[in-house]
């Protein structure tokens, strides 16, 4: 069975986006089947959880590795990347909370809140930030901030 990569983009980007077009490039070039996935932003995350093979790798940035998190929580999969993941406090911190809520509905954020566990099904999960964002991870980026960029993908390109 060929090796697969799910791509998931952040809030309101796309697949098409040169950056995430970039990331998949380089996993063909491995040998992996890339799938990216879109988000509906007008329907519950949880509502779009996907089943995936064992053997896959799953990407998701900012609020998309939200969603990657999410379905590891369902499935196994090999390997687990969260980028510039939009911090699991934020859900609960009132303040955070609020803006989350202002931002993109109070159902989607009750919805993300109800349903994210601590532990998912991932063999190894990585969690990587930007340098900028100050935020604990297990890679931090330099020079960078909350924006997936071509230092990213080269750690990225290196760990699938």
């Amino acid at each position: 069975m060929r090796k697969k990569i799910y791509i998931i983009p952040g809030w309101k980007e796309s697949p098409t986006y040169k950056i995430y077009r970039s990331l998949a490039s380089i996993a063909q070039k491995k040998n992996y089947e890339v799938v990216f996935y879109d988000i509906n932003w007008n329907n519950k995350l949880s509502k779009q959880i996907f089943p995936i093979n064992k053997n896959s790798i799953i990407f998701g940035f900012s609020l998309g590795a939200i969603l990657a998190l999410l379905i590891s929580q369902k499935y196994e999969c090999r390997k687990l990347i969260l980028a510039s993941m939009t911090p699991v406090r934020s859900f609960k911190e009132r303040e955070m909370r609020k803006a989350l809520v202002d931002l993109l509905g109070k159902d989607l954020i009750n919805d993300i809140t109800d349903n994210l566990k601590t532990k998912n099904k991932a063999v190894e999960t990585i969690v990587m930030y930007g340098d900028k964002e100050g935020e604990p991870g297990d890679i931090i980026i330099s020079k960078t901030g909350h924006r997936l960029n071509s230092r990213y993908i080269k750690k990225i390109s290196e760990l699938i």
